[in-house]
This record gives structure tokens, C-alpha cells and sequence, in this order.
């Protein structure tokens, strides 16, 4: 089958060509950018997510509409929680914004929320939506750890800046939930895209 991610994500793409459940699957990537800003529910995170995966699912669905009918398609977002504020941390859009995300998570514990749509072509496309969330705690960064995270450029394209698959990973500790919610995927839509690909879990 083929499987297509509708992703610019290096991380995630990285991710799943790596998993030997996709041996024998075509894999195909597409890149998804939408204005996440006019989905954001101020406060509410899970929320937010959500909306965003939704609205990604929808402009995936149009894009795909003539596709023939022998894929599945997975569209994700990932934000992260600030700890003092409760308001969604993306991705920085410069290093001074990554350095201030960043120290206001470091020596906290924080949520990370991933939400993914799985996208199946039936008589219509349609799509589930499924949701993880994991805390996590980022140990106290000292100058020079944070000046190397940001000196490095290690928090471009990434949901609160940093990356927990690269330099930030020796900071970062999960408390309770999956490593890939805070990569970029649902832990659940990740079980059920093993499952429509019929690979034993």
C-alpha cells in the first residue's frame, strides 16, 4: 500500500522511513503548510491541535482527490504547552524567539500534544482524528546549553524549540506518555495506521 505523508517535517519523515513495519510499503511525501495562526484557541492547546490536524486533513483531502484508491495519508501537528502561560508553543520563527521558548521551559515540566488524522479513500475520502498528549521535563539549562541549542539551530521547524530526537534530547526526560507524541505523531494513530497496514503490533 501506499502510504503517504502530507508532511514538511523532517523529523517525522525521518521517523517513519526508519520503522520496519513500513518494509514493503510504498512511502511518499508531500509537503502540507497551512496558517496555522487562524486555527488557535487561546488556552486551550488540546484544542488548538486538533483544529490545526483538522484543518491540515481538510487541504490534504483536496490534494488528493485524484489519487487512485490504494493509500493511506497521515497528516500531524504538534504543539507544546507553556508551563506558566498555558499557551501553545510552535515552532519559533527566529532564534530569539527559540532562546525565550526555551527558557521557559527549561528546569519545567510541560505538555507536548500531537494530534494525527489518518486520511482513507472509501466512496469519499474521509478521516479519523486521534490525540496524545506527554509530559515532559526539560532539565535546567545552563548558558551554555542553551546558547548551543540555539547557536546550533537545532529548534528550526520544531514545536517549542527544541528537539528531542537531536541536541536537546541529553535535557529532555518524559514523565508519562510515548516518545512519538513528542516527535510528532499520536502514539494511537500510529497503532492504527500498523493496523490498516495489517503489521502485528
Amino acid at each position: 500500500m501506499r502510504v503517504i505523508l502530507a508532511s514538511s517535517s523532517t523529523r517525522r519523515r525521518d521517523w517513519i522511513s526508519k520503522q520496519d513495519w513500513m518494509n514493503g510499503h510504498q512511502i511518499e511525501f508531500r509537503s502540507m503548510d497551512i496558517d496555522e495562526s487562524r486555527y488557535s484557541t487561546k488556552g486551550d492547546v488540546p484544542t488548538t491541535v486538533r483544529d490545526i490536524a483538522n484543518a491540515k486533513a481538510t487541504r490534504a483531502r483536496r490534494d488528493l482527490e485524484v489519487k487512485p484508491n490504494d493509500w493511506i495519508a497521515l497528516v500531524s501537528d504538534t504543539l507544546v504547552e507553556d508551563p506558566t502561560s498555558g499557551i501553545a508553543l510552535g515552532k519559533p520563527h527566529d532564534s530569539k524567539e527559540a532562546e525565550n521558548m526555551l527558557r521557559s521551559l527549561s528546569g519545567k515540566r510541560h505538555y507536548v500534544h500531537s494530534c494525527t488524522a489518518l486520511i482513507t479513500p472509501n466512496q469519499v475520502i474521509t478521516w479519523e482524528l486521534f490525540s496524545d498528549k506527554s509530559e515532559v521535563f526539560m532539565q535546567p539549562l545552563m548558558d551554555g546549553d542553551l546558547e548551543e541549542l540555539v547557536r546550533t539551530g537545532s529548534w528550526k521547524g520544531k514545536a517549542g524549540g527544541y528537539d528531542i530526537m537531536g541536541l536537546a534530547s541529553r535535557h529532555i526526560d518524559i514523565s508519562d506518555g510515548d516518545e512519538i507524541t513528542v516527535l510528532g505523531f499520536s502514539s494511537k494513530a500510529v497503532k492504527r495506521l500498523r493496523r490498516v497496514l495489517s503489521v502485528e503490533i
